[in-house]
């Protein structure tokens, strides 16, 4: 189970397997690919924005953790984290939608062949706990994608989106609960 950071630890670990994997066949240095939204992208061209986290319905419902006889735990929250993949270039008109579509067919190469990230693959929380990373394409309805790209001011943006996870946060909440040590009961008839 991660800590608090494992949301950061997973998007950080996605830019470093794109920078590993990008750098320098196609791209020239790190800062060229970042975590970011695409109208504040800065000098990114290849931009990897958050646009949704959401939490596994299935996970709600988990009993607490022993931890031993009179201490408990609550479970981890299971999240789900939404991605979207874009490409702005600020070159020459005549070539930028060919070497855009080129970059952004790269990374979509990348993180299919990296469907799933182990952990020696992974950052922060996530190595350290030995966890992994599943990477998943997603399709989105088309009016679905306008609602995201009318959050910008961009037109002509390349983009492609992923669902990362499970992560886990682990709680800090930890309850003692005394146990029952005698009863008594009084068994009389009236």
């Amino acid at each position: 189970m991660g800590s608090y950071t494992v949301i950061a630890d997973a998007g950080k670990s996605l830019i470093n397997l794109l920078r590993k994997e990008l750098i320098p066949e196609l791209l020239k240095k790190e800062e060229d690919i970042a975590l970011c939204t695409p109208d504040d992208s800065g000098n990114a061209i290849l931009g990897l924005y958050l646009y949704d986290v959401e939490e596994v319905p299935e996970s709600r419902n988990r009993d607490r953790i022993q931890l031993d006889r009179e201490h408990y735990k609550n479970p981890p929250t299971s999240l789900y984290l939404y991605y979207m993949l874009f490409v702005k270039t600020e070159i020459e008109v005549a070539s930028r939608a060919v070497d855009e579509q080129r970059i952004l067919g790269k990374a979509i190469q990348i993180f299919n062949d990296y469907a799933k990230l182990y952990s020696d693959e992974l950052d922060g929380t996530l190595k350290e706990n030995d966890e992994e990373l599943d990477v998943q394409g997603i399709v989105i309805p088309f009016e679905e994608k306008q609602k995201i790209y009318t959050l910008f001011d961009k037109k002509g943006l390349y983009a492609n989106f992923y669902k990362v996870g499970p992560v886990f946060i682990e709680s800090n909440r930890i309850r003692r609960v005394k146990r029952v040590t005698s009863a008594k009961f009084d068994v009389t008839k009236k």
